[in-house]
């Protein structure tokens, strides 16, 4: 070799998920779109209101970390399936309550099941004490995300230095 860095993509945790999610998002939102008339994005933000009813657009960004446009986009085509209703948010008159409408909670039924599905088949290969330790793992790294995106090439460097 030359002496260059050279990422080996079967021990680089970004590589794993990149793949996993791009695979599993696009394996999902093929069967969500075809069986039930919803993308994977439109069935996350169901899946945050089934739990959350009565929240803004804001917390529902908060809560799944989608950015602002991908969660609109989903939620104008809920709105207009008759999926959602909405109510003015008596805190903030430049804000919307959002909850499921009866066929959206009807929707969000049956989809969960197809879900609860394939996270079972995903999860086939694991023990339940790996299933859990990679629930435990998983959550650790979802904390310090903010910190890993802190991160600048040239304060890392300076971070090294020292």
């Amino acid at each position: 070799m030359d002496g260059r860095q050279i990422l080996d993509l079967e021990r680089h945790i970004p590589y794993f998920f990149t793949y996993i999610s791009n695979r599993l998002s696009r394996g999902a939102s093929d069967t969500y779109r075809t069986h039930f008339g919803v993308g994977i994005t439109e069935w996350r933000v169901m899946g945050v209101l089934a739990g959350l009813p009565n929240i803004s657009a804001n917390q529902i960004i908060n809560a799944i970390g989608l950015d602002k446009g991908a969660v609109s986009r989903s939620l104008d085509v809920l709105d207009k399936q008759g999926l959602t209703t909405s109510t003015p948010d008596p805190n903030d008159n430049r804000s919307r309550l959002i909850k499921l409408s009866r066929a959206g909670q009807a929707l969000h039924d049956k989809v969960i099941e197809a879900a609860l599905e394939r996270e079972e088949r995903l999860l086939s290969t694991l023990t339940p004490d790996e299933v859990e330790t990679l629930i435990v793992c998983l959550r650790k790294m979802r904390a310090i995300v903010p910190h890993v995106n802190a991160f600048t090439p040239a304060r890392g460097k300076k971070l090294a230095a020292k």
